[in-house]
């Protein structure tokens, strides 16, 4: 019998490494390994654990090990001590994680108003997890177009006849500014713009760059709406099991993390624009009155779609909580 990949990649952790650790904890994120959202999570947790010596972290893989709309099972039955995924990925278990990319206050509002209390209760409950992590909070997204997209009366750009590469997170906002959304993999998006499949696609403030997808577009529509909202799980039968110093040392650690993640974010977000614009990307920006409708659309329909999965009450719960209309 085939045995499992994280089973193989465990038994090679425990080899690897010394037998004084306290602890070896396997861990997958859901992106591949090598996506800039995966490395910012490696560069600035895993590798800073692991050189701080009281627990080890063996990084299992990506979503080869297991799909991403598993891992969060995975984690729930202990096949994995920890987990890094982008929340929307955990939806389908844990519905209200979908709300966690409207938040609009930043990271350390979230940490000391008890909105991240709220969504550990939540994880703890519906994933088995210990909420340790909400990274690269500082991130956005965009939508990029092939062709100038039209302006309604307010000012705001208008998506009616085009078809756009959708996710759960971009659909709400498509649908709300009249486009139509289209699914089809990350991968196939070069290819769909060539032929004329899609017009256009939404994607995160960072990362465009890393996969040359910036050659494929000559319009991006400003200013980002939504956050990233990447969540680090530790299985709570394990966090439970492990010293109080090495739950001290992942818990200050995810600390730093979230910070340092947010540097990263912005500087990358920078690098991004500024080759999007040297390959001839215009910004449709929107400002003023028109930008303040356009991001009232996109948290909005997003609101709805929430509120839709998890009903009034939980929706203005979190609402209260994460979100500060201006």
């Amino acid at each position: 019998m085939t045995r499992p990949i994280y089973a193989i990649a465990f038994a090679a952790a425990v080899a690897a490494f010394p037998a004084s650790a306290q602890e070896v904890l396997r861990a997958q994120t859901t992106l591949p390994t090598q996506h800039t959202l995966s490395q910012s999570f490696i560069k600035h947790f895993i590798d800073v654990v692991n050189a701080d010596g009281t627990v080890q972290i063996n990084l299992l893989g990506g979503p080869e090990v297991n799909p991403q709309d598993r891992a969060v099972q995975a984690l729930e039955r202990g096949l994995l001590d920890i987990l890094w995924t982008p929340a929307a990925f955990m939806t389908g278990q844990v519905p209200e994680a979908q709300s966690m990319m409207l938040q609009n206050v930043g990271i350390d509002e979230l940490r000391s108003n008890g909105a991240f209390d709220h969504y550990a209760g939540i994880f703890r409950e519906k994933a088995n997890g210990h909420f340790l992590a909400w990274s690269e909070t500082s991130a956005g997204y965009y939508l990029y177009l092939t062709s100038e997209p039209a302006l309604d009366d307010d000012g705001v750009v208008d998506l009616t006849g085009l078809s756009m590469r959708s996710t759960g997170a971009y659909r709400p906002i498509i649908e709300a500014l009249n486009g139509s959304p289209v699914a089809i993999p990350a991968g196939d998006v070069p290819q769909g713009l060539d032929r004329g499949v899609i017009d256009g696609f939404g994607w995160p403030t960072v990362g465009l760059e890393s996969i040359g997808l910036q050659e494929s577009v000559n319009y991006r529509v400003e200013p980002p709406f939504y956050h990233l909202a990447n969540v680090v799980l530790v299985n709570q039968d394990k966090w439970e099991s492990l010293s109080d110093e090495a739950r001290e040392q992942l818990s200050r650690i995810a600390l730093e993390y979230e910070q340092a993640s947010i540097v990263e974010m912005n500087e990358m977000g920078e690098a991004d624009v500024a080759a999007a614009d040297a390959a001839g990307v215009q910004a449709v920006r929107m400002e003023g009155e028109a930008a303040d409708r356009y991001l009232s659309v996109a948290f909005e329909a997003m609101w709805d779609n929430v509120r839709g999965n998890v009903g009034d009450e939980t929706t203005e719960e979190m609402r209260a909580l994460i979100y500060r209309a201006d």
